[in-house]
Parts: C-alpha cells; structure tokens; sequence
C-alpha cells in the first residue's frame, strides 16, 4: 500500500484553506491506496482543535485513511480520537508523548494501550522530529495488543525492520523513509507513507509492484531513478513538498509561520522534478 501524508494548505497568512485542502486530496486520492492525515507532512501539531475538525469535516475521503495523533497525554487526545473515528479513519497513527520522555516510563505502555482501547492504531516512530526513540522491547509489547495494528518507521534504520520481520508475528509495518523503500520492502514492509508519494504516487506504486511480483532489477532501477526525489525531500521538510506541490500547480499551500515559504533545497530538487515529470511519474 502506497498512502501519502497529505500536507495540509494554509494560505500566505497561516489560515487554513479548507477548499484547497479537498481540492487536493481529490487530485491525489485516485492515485494511490489511501491517505495519511494529520501526519508530520501535514503539520498536525501545527492544527488547533478546531482546525483539526474542519479540515476533516472538508476531506471525506473514500479510499481508507489514517488520521495522525501528535498529543502528549490522554486527556489532549480525547477529541482528536473521537473525531478521527467519526470521520471513518480505520486508525490513528500515535507518536509517543514527548516533552517529558525521560519522566515517562511505564506510562508509554499505559499511554498507547489507553488508545488503542477506543480506536485501533498504529505506532509512529519518527526521532527525526520527536527527538524520541520508541524502544524496540516496547514496539514488542505492544505488538501483542491486538488493536495496536503495527508502525510507521520513519526513522531509515534497517536494524529496526529486521527486529520487526522477525520478532512481531502478523505486525502491520509501513516505512516512511523514501530513500530506503525497496530495503524495507525486503524486510517485510507491507508498503510506505512517503512524503515523495504526494508528488510521484505512480512512480512509488510502480515499484511496489515490482518488487511484490519478484522483478527485482526493475524495482532496483526504480528505486535508483527516485532516491535523489526522496533524499531531497528527507532533508527539505514541509517547506520544500509545499512548494514542490505549488510548482506543479497543486493547491498545497504554505507552511504555518514561522516556517518559512520556500526552501534552500529547491534548486536542487528542481531538476529532478522536471526530469521525472518528463518521464510520466509526476503527479
């Protein structure tokens, strides 16, 4: 399964646009198997609660999604849960609580297994931006919940995948690291939430195929064609899809302030996006 982290457009003030949002989610949805919500690449920390609700509220997906969970403690997680599951999310995706990590102990348990008594979720792992780790003895655990359906791992450590291939028995995994697709796919990941597949969702579906249908030069040579697209947008963030998007034509916005409107990374990215579009992988 190829689902993107849909980015979530703000005008050039940082105001939510509601009917840029739908416009393009219509755009992407048919080209891929589901979305991500709310996700890293759609600043879900960036949303007050009421935004949260309108943006879903505009959306109405029809292919499966997943709506992310950012909070730092059970009572903040309240709503956005609830409205998750009435807007027919089949699960969160929950980074672990962070601000006091090193206080948390037990609680990370506590905290996921409270989550996944209301709704059935998947773990996030992704230190690049928590600046948490999510301990593999813990991923154990909670592996055997049987509402805790598997990870995102964002983090491109191969260690890590091996640990879940081998160690978790019908765990759900997803990568969210572009530049490693085709090694995780290996390790058993069922597919990816990638931030590149919001610009070139046929070219990261191609390459699923690929490798689920055993023609592993051609899924090599995919994979070499897209590294430059995944290791750009790893590096460029928010900043840099948002005007990818926006270069493209596609209404994604801007980034909330104070995260800047363009991104150092453009130039670089701007040749490989021409190249791929000229090749029929762009969006």
């Amino acid at each position: 399964m190829i689902l993107p982290p849909i980015p979530t457009p703000f005008d050039g003030k940082g105001r939510l646009d509601t009917g840029a949002f739908q416009e393009l989610a219509l755009a992407l949805e048919p080209l891929v198997d589901g979305l991500l919500i709310y996700g890293s690449n759609g600043e879900g920390v960036h949303l007050t609660p009421e935004e949260r609700r309108l943006g879903l509220q505009a959306l109405k997906p029809r292919k499966p999604f997943l709506v992310g969970l950012m909070e730092e403690t059970l009572p903040q997680a309240e709503r956005a849960l609830e409205e998750a599951r009435e807007a027919g999310a089949f699960a969160l995706l929950a980074t672990p609580p962070r601000y006091y990590h090193a206080s948390l102990g037990e609680g990370l348990l506590r905290y996921y297994e409270a989550l996944a008594e209301r709704m059935p979720l998947f773990l996030y792992h992704v230190p690049q931006n928590t600046r948490v780790d999510l301990p593999l003895s813990a991923v154990a655990a909670l592996g055997q919940h049987p509402k805790i359906l598997g990870i995102k791992d964002s983090s491109g450590e191969m260690l890590r995948l091996a640990f879940y291939q081998a160690r978790l028995k019908d765990f759900r995994v997803f990568t969210g690291h572009a530049p490693t697709f085709l090694a995780a796919l290996a390790l058993g990941a069922e597919g990816g939430i990638l931030a590149a597949a919001n610009l070139a969702p046929r070219a990261y579906k191609a390459l699923l195929t690929h490798f689920q249908q055993g023609r592993l030069a051609e899924a090599q040579a995919l994979q070499r064609r897209l590294y430059p697209l995944g290791d750009l947008l790893s590096r460029g963030g928010v900043p840099l899809l948002k005007q990818a998007l926006r270069h493209l034509g596609l209404p994604a916005g801007y980034p909330r302030p104070p995260y800047p409107q363009e991104s150092p990374f453009f130039g670089e990215l701007l040749p490989v996006l021409d190249s791929l579009k000229e090749e029929g992988w762009i969006l």
